[in-house]
Formats: structure tokens, C-alpha cells, sequence
């Protein structure tokens, strides 16, 4: 691999950065089709209830109301969200059934969104109300009230991913110096906020319905929409411009959902439908951050080596079994990241109950396992009296170490080629300045001269160990009028992607970044992917964009080994040229040399799904706790990851900002739910607090390239950097406060309250 390069590594304009903060970017709403209107759904006042009867005709007998679609109006068409990982599926679009507060009762369609609102007002519906289950005990409780006939004991079917063993655990723990014991519970049902919501415009043309979408994985909602509605693959097209965020919330099971909704109101209608999710309805209906609970048994000797663990899991998939197999089990890969051990035993459950659905989310099942699995760690390390820097050395991956990954059960023994963890955390720890800081467990780093304010350290690590599953694609085309298209499914909202397949197919042909546009995402007609997901965006469509390019290249060189004579085996790129290796003064311009005006030469770029890539993120956080108060503030925070190698430095930074979405929620996001109702008390920007500019704290980030120089699977050797940002930072805070003030938070968020009960307790004890 060469070690200079043209592009990669340069920072260069983000291809939509100027149209965003210009307002030129056109979202969903900013789109007005022909004849369209506006849709709204009545949503369930009661958790758990049958739909005993509709009377929507008040509501239709209003001028400009153009459809009142209910249950009744579809039974029987099968309809029902598949979205590649549910069990047999169940109805849940428009059932008889309505299973949460918040469920979809019907659909209003009105020639305004006001006149939608209005007729809603005007539908009456009959329910018999039943018992619900909130929690996951009340729902695995003997004789508990049953959400669906397909789910005994409210526990989803699921058959593969969800346990597994390896090495002999008994013998491990038989080994340990010290065995302990935890519990652990995520209850905050953290909301994924993008500043766009879930919105979607929807029409019909000859039995096709194409959707003007907000999706961060097109293709993948586009197969998914065919199969809930029982559509031809080819009927199906979605089109996507300017994402406003997604954060895991417009990927799968909540996207789905609003597409199928919008299918629904265009098809009724008889016209384009524009439906968005209001801000409380996002806050209310759709989906958050599972909800776990937990329990880890781990043996460790004294010098910190784990002789074996043991967990298990169950998640609260809300009213609507979805992605939660596959986030629990992607979250077992915290296992081999943070414990090197061969002896492993896990398993898990999914449970529905009546509460809103859970679905995908940024840090996407490893966040929940390792802020789990972290306090077993810690625990012992404090116990042994470890440092955790030392422990997190020892028992990362090292680079080339071969791994079990149990989200892949055909190749389940994998190998590390693209992190070197144990480096990273050795400089981590130099750049902070760990031994000089580090002064041990269960003493402050500095304390206020009346002793009410009192400082921390912690760390805390986290990976990805699976970012290379499903497939991708990509095309590369050049035509005769000098134009190059990268055309790919890989949607833009935030991540970068879009930029970095730029880059990479610029570099790979030696040609100014600026010949080489981004074609539109079109499902129609772009090649098909996963989707920007699971930090795999970098990886897969990297790699697909540079195969493509490699592809055009081999393609330019036998036309000119045809044509001029000159074996392909010497001839290269250069500034968007080919010329001979060993006589570069020959040079062939594409056009018209290579090319005709009226040709196109098309590179396929494809990603198999098996491969795959390893990424890792440490974080170091000093707390600052008042002890009268009972808040929690940063004071510094420390940061280090391995991008393999810096595509675009831009980018990058704005992912790099990505923790403070695990570290505030640990510190203060938080679903609120009402006890007897479970309905969202704080369903507002205004009552759910997050961080705001003014809060923001010194942050110092090491971004290392390990594959800088080195032959490596990757994409000129990059790598994933942004998703386990989230995960370390509630276990480096829930360290950082013990060390500050003796007590080990359990609850996230951290709040002012349980800081003030857990310091109320440990006078008690004394």
C-alpha cells in the first residue's frame, strides 16, 4: 500500500456541507409533489385494548378529508412489518389489537395538516380495554395478560444468535482468584432525537409505489416494505435526499412502519401523501433504546487475567418484535473485546410487553452489553486492586488475535485485522497522562477546600466486532463526455460515507475529486446495500467503491492493450490518465482514446458479507461530583480511536463529537414514563434534556492509523470510527464517581436524586 496519497487523508468540503447550513438541502417536507396531500394518525389512548368499533363518518363527511383507513379496511391483506430479523410475523399495522399507548388506531388523509387534525377529532372508537404488562418481569410473570397468540409467555421465538458456549466454563471459574456477581438493569429508554423526524412522501403509479424517503438504509427498507405489503421486489422504488440524522431510528422496524403507514394513505387516497411524525409522536410512538436487564458472572486472577464469564440477558422489545435478537447478539461481541478468555457462556431473551417498541439505536446492542458486562470488570479490578488501564491492555484484542463472533454462526471464529487495540490503549493512556493521574481506586483526584466538590478518573473501552455483515454494492461510470458517477444505495446523513466513497474511487484513479458526483440514491436503479449501519459504512462501502474503481481500471487497460498493443500488466493512472509504467511519457486520455462519446465503461464494486472488520474507542472521563447537590459534571474528557487509516479529517471530528450521546446518557437523557399508564411524561425537546453548546467540555481526541503503509483488506486501510463512541462513556462516569465519592451508580441516569440516595446509603452503613 502506498503511504502518500493524492486525496485520502486530505480535508476537503463535505458534497453537501454548503447546501445544509445554506438551507438548500432538500429534506422529505421540502419536497411538494402534484396533488398532495397530508396524512395523520389517530394514535391509542389505552396501553393494551381491542378496537371494538370505528365511526369515521364524520370525519369523511368533512370537505377536504380524503380517506379514514382503519383495521377493517385492510383485514385480511396480510399486512404486517417485516423487517428481515422478526420471528413469524404478527400483525401490528392496524390491528384489532392496539398494543402500546400511542398504537396506530387510523389513518387520516386531508387536503392540510390542520383539516388531518381536525377530522381526527371526529373519528369516535369503541375499545374494550384490557390488562397490559410493562416491564419485562411482569411480562414472564406466570399467567401474565399475552400480548400476541403467537408468543407464549410473551417471549419472542427467536431461534438463532441468542446463546451460546464455549471452552469450559466450569474450570475457568474453578481457576479465578475472585469470582463476582452483578446485576444490572437499562431502563432510561434513551430517544434517539434526529433533527429530522421519521417522514416520508408516497404515491401509486400503475400498482408501483415509489417513496420520497428519509432512510438511512434504502435498500434494506425497500426489500422490507415489499415483503410487509406483500409487494413485487420491482414495485417498490425509493428515492433519498438530504437525511436530517438517524442514529439508528430510520433504519428498520421504526422506519418501516412510517413508509408502510404512508403506502397505506397514498394508496386510499388516491394521491401523494406527505406524512411526518410530530415531535411528540416521536417522543411517544416511536421506537427507543431497549430496555435490558442483566446479570454477568466473571472469574479473574489476581494479575487480571479472565479465566471465564458467564451472562445473560433479556430485552424488552416493547410491543413489536424486531431487531433485538440481532442487537443482543452483536452485543455479545463486548465479550472478546473486553475479556480475553476462550471460556464464554451467554444467553439471552426477548420479551414483549406494552410499552412503546424498542428498536435500533446508535451503539446497537454492545452499548447495553458492555455497560453491563463493565461493571463485573471494574468491580473485580477494584477489588483486586488493578488498574484498569493495565487490565484494558491485557485483555483487549491484539491485533491479528482470532476472536469468536457469535453474530456470525457460520464463521464464527474470526481474526483482528484492522485494530491494534493493545496500542491503542497504550497511547491513550500516554496521551492523557494515566500514571501521573491515576492514583487509585476509590480516591479522588482533587477535592474543594470544604470537601462538598470532589474529582474522579475512569476509562472504559468498547467495540464493534461485526461492522462487515451483509452485503454491499457499488458502480463506477465513466461515459464519454468525461463524466464519473459513483452510484451506491449508501444513504448521507451525517456519517460521511457519501464523501469518502468520493475520495476513495478519486484516489484509486488518479483524478481531481471534483470530476468524480455521487449519483442520487434511487432503489430503482442504484445497486443494492445493507445501508449505512453498523458502523460498516466506511468498511463495505469503501471497500465496494474502490472495487468498482479497480474494476474500471482493468477495464481501461485492455481496451488499451487491444488497441495500442501495450500489455495491461504495464500500464497505470495518472492524473485521470492511463500511461505506460515503463515509458510515462505514453499517455492515453479517456476521451476519446479510451473512450467514444456515445460509450460508458461501468465498474462493479461487491462486499460478500463475510468479511469483516474489527474497530475499537477508549475513553477517559474526570468527573466532578457535589456532594450537597448531588450533580455530576465533566471536567476533562479524553478520547482514543483507530480509523486504520484518515480518509477526510472532517468528517471524522464531527463523529469524534458522537460521545456525548453515551455520556449524557448516563448523565441525563431519559424516557419518562407515567407508572400506571406508561404514557411519555416529558415528550419535548424542552422536557428531555440533552447537552447544549454551552455545556460542552474540554475534549481531546488520538485518532490512530495503524494500516497507514500496510497491505490490508481495507480501503487504502480505513476503518469504521463512529458508533462505539457511545458505549464506554457511562462506565468511565459510573468509575469516575466512585472514585470521587465511594458509591457505584447503578441507574442511568445519574441524577442529582440517586447520586444524593446512593451517598445517603453509604453514611447508613457505616
Amino acid at each position: 500500500m502506498k503511504e502518500q496519497f493524492r486525496h485520502i487523508g486530505r480535508e476537503t468540503p463535505r458534497i453537501l456541507g454548503s447546501d445544509i447550513v445554506s438551507g438548500k438541502a432538500m429534506y422529505v417536507a421540502d419536497n411538494k409533489v402534484p396533488g398532495m396531500k397530508y396524512g395523520k394518525i389517530l394514535r391509542s389512548p389505552y396501553p393494551f385494548a381491542r378496537v371494538v368499533s370505528v365511526d369515521k363518518s364524520q370525519a369523511l363527511a368533512m370537505d377536504g378529508v380524503a380517506c379514514v383507513v382503519t383495521w377493517q379496511d385492510i383485514a385480511g391483506e396480510g399486512i404486517s412489518i417485516n423487517n428481515g430479523f422478526t420471528p413469524p410475523r404478527h400483525p401490528n399495522i392496524l390491528d384489532e389489537y392496539v398494543r402500546y399507548l400511542g398504537d396506530a388506531v387510523a389513518l387520516v388523509v386531508a387536503d392540510t395538516e390542520d383539516l388531518a387534525m381536525e377530522a381526527m377529532e371526529k373519528i369516535k372508537v369503541e375499545y374494550e380495554v384490557l390488562e397490559p404488562v410493562y416491564t419485562i418481569d411482569e411480562a414472564m410473570k406466570p399467567g401474565a395478560p399475552q400480548l400476541y397468540k403467537e408468543f407464549p409467555g410473551n417471549i419472542v421465538p427467536y431461534k438463532n444468535n441468542l446463546s451460546f458456549e464455549v471452552g469450559d466454563i466450569e474450570k475457568g471459574f474453578a481457576e479465578a482468584d475472585l469470582v463476582v456477581d452483578v446485576d444490572s438493569e437499562l431502563t432510561s429508554g434513551q430517544n434517539p432525537l434526529p433533527l429530522e423526524p421519521p417522514t416520508t412522501i408516497a404515491w401509486w403509479d400503475n400498482g408501483v409505489v415509489t417513496f420520497i424517503a428519509s432512510a438511512a438504509a434504502p435498500a434494506y427498507c425497500h426489500q422490507n416494505v415489499a415483503s410487509s405489503m406483500n409487494l413485487p421486489y420491482e414495485n417498490v422504488r425509493l428515492l433519498v435526499g438530504a437525511v436530517g440524522g438517524s442514529f439508528g431510528s430510520k433504519l428498520y422496524s421504526g422506519n418501516v412502519h412510517c413508509l408502510v403507514f404512508t403506502a397505506l394513505m397514498a394508496r386510499f387516497a388516491h394521491c401523494p401523501v406527505l406524512y411526518a411524525y410530530s415531535k411528540e409522536e416521536h417522543f411517544a410512538a416511536h421506537q427507543t433504546r431497549m430496555v435490558t436487564k442483566g446479570h454477568v458472572k466473571l472469574g479473574m486472577k489476581k494479575d487480571g487475567t479472565v479465566t471465564a464469564i458467564e451472562m445473560t440477558q433479556v430485552a424488552d422489545a416493547g410491543a413489536t418484535a424486531s431487531t433485538q435478537e440481532f442487537m443482543l447478539a452483536v452485543g455479545t461481541n463486548s465479550l472478546p473485546i473486553l475479556c480475553k478468555t476462550n471460556n464464554k457462556r451467554f444467553d439471552a431473551q426477548v420479551v414483549v410487553t406494552n410499552h412503546v417498541p424498542s428498536g435500533s439505536f446508535r451503539g446497537y446492542g454492545y452499548l447495553e452489553s458492555s455497560n453491563l458486562l463493565t461493571k463485573a470488570i471494574f468491580e473485580a479490578c477494584q477489588k483486586l486492586g488493578l488498574d484498569p488501564m493495565a487490565y484494558l491492555e491485557k485483555n483487549v484484542l491484539a491485533l491479528d488475535e482470532e476472536f469468536h463472533n457469535a453474530c456470525s454462526p457460520a464463521h464464527p471464529w474470526q481474526r483482528n485485522q484492522s485494530s491494534d487495540w493493545q496500542n491503542l490503549v497504550r497511547e491513550t493512556a500516554k496521551a492523557c497522562h494515566w500514571s501521573e493521574r491515576w492514583v487509585g481506586w476509590g480516591k479522588p483526584t482533587w477535592v474543594s477546600p470544604d470537601g462538598k466538590k470532589r474529582r474522579g478518573l475512569g476509562v472504559s473501552a468498547a467495540g464493534h466486532a461485526d461492522t462487515g455483515g451483509k452485503t454491499s454494492n457499488a458502480t463506477v461510470t465513466i461515459t464519454g463526455l468525461g463524466a464519473v458517477y459513483v452510484s451506491s444505495c449508501m444513504a448521507e446523513f451525517g456519517s460521511g460515507i457519501r464523501d469518502i466513497m468520493q475520495k476513495i474511487v478519486a484516489e484509486e484513479l488518479d483524478m481531481p475529486i471534483e470530476s468524480v458526483k455521487m449519483s442520487a440514491v434511487d432503489t430503482g436503479s442504484n445497486p443494492a446495500d445493507f445501508g449505512s449501519t453498523g458502523s460498516r459504512s466506511t468498511y463495505c462501502g469503501g471497500i465496494c467503491a474502490l472495487r468498482a474503481a479497480q474494476d474500471v481500471k482493468r477495464q481501461l487497460f485492455e481496451i488499451c492493450e487491444k488497441r495500442h498493443g501495450i500489455p495491461a500488466s504495464d500500464l497505470g493512472m495518472k492524473n485521470g490518465k492511463v500511461y505506460q509504467l515503463s515509458n510515462p511519457e505514453k499517455v492515453f486520455p479517456l476521451f476519446p482514446a479510451l473512450i467514444g462519446k456515445v460509450d460508458s465503461i461501468t465498474g462493479v464494486g461487491h462486499h460478500n458479507g463475510v468479511e469483516n472488520s474489527t474497530i475499537t474507542h477508549l475513553q477517559v472521563i474526570e468527573v466532578e461530583v457535589d456532594t450537597e447537590l448531588g450533580t455530576i459534571q465533566l471536567v476533562n474528557h479524553y478520547g482514543g480511536s483507530d480509523a486504520g487509516v484518515i480518509v477526510n479529517p472532517l468528517p471524522l471530528r464531527n463523529q469524534v463529537q458522537s460521545f456525548y450521546a453515551g455520556t449524557d446518557l448516563a448523565l441525563m437523557e431519559e424516557t419518562i414514563w407515567d407508572e400506571h399508564d406508561y404514557r411519555v411524561l416529558n415528550p419535548s425537546n424542552i422536557d428531555y434534556k440533552t447537552r447544549s453548546f454551552n455545556e460542552v467540555v474540554k475534549h481531546d481526541h488520538l485518532v490512530l492509523e495503524t494500516n497507514r503503509g500496510k497491505d490490508t483488506p481495507y480501503p487504502f486501510g480505513a476503518n469504521g470510527v463512529g458508533e462505539p463512541l457511545l458505549a464506554p462513556g457511562g462506565p468511565a462516569i459510573r468509575m469516575a464517581v466512585y472514585n470521587a465519592v465511594g458509591v457505584w451508580l447503578d441507574e442511568f441516569p445519574f441524577t442529582p436524586a440517586r447520586v444524593l440516595a446512593a451517598l445517603k446509603a453509604k453514611e447508613e452503613e457505616k
